[in-house]
């Protein structure tokens, strides 16, 4: 999984290097690691930071992530899916997808 959390790092930089250097501090506050390897690690602790820093906003939170998990999961539907049920509370499909990422199968 460091793989994994090297790639969404890589993502968030390209993307929102402004939001990352926040999200890891956030992070690094929270849980003493940087704001991937939480995602990697505890992805609905994850999300609550990463909700912190939009605010509360659902949409600004969602926005981060598909932008994220759509240069490695590839498929819209399926990243919507995955953030969907995470801002449900149920990390089971993000974790899949992490899984899947892992070993190559996106």
């Amino acid at each position: 999984m460091e793989q994994v959390a090297k790639l969404i790092s890589a993502r968030l930089r390209q993307k929102a290097l402004g939001a990352l250097v926040v999200l890891n501090r956030e992070a690094f506050a929270v849980a003493r690691t940087d704001f991937a390897h939480l995602l990697v690690k505890d992805p609905l602790k994850a999300y609550e930071v990463l909700l912190r820093y939009s605010n509360g906003s659902r949409y600004k939170a969602r926005l981060i992530l598909r932008s994220v998990l759509l240069g490695l999961v590839g498929d819209f539907n399926e990243v919507d899916h995955i953030i969907t049920m995470l801002e449900k509370g149920d990390p089971t499909e993000f974790k899949k997808a992490l899984a899947k990422i892992s070993k190559g199968k996106t």
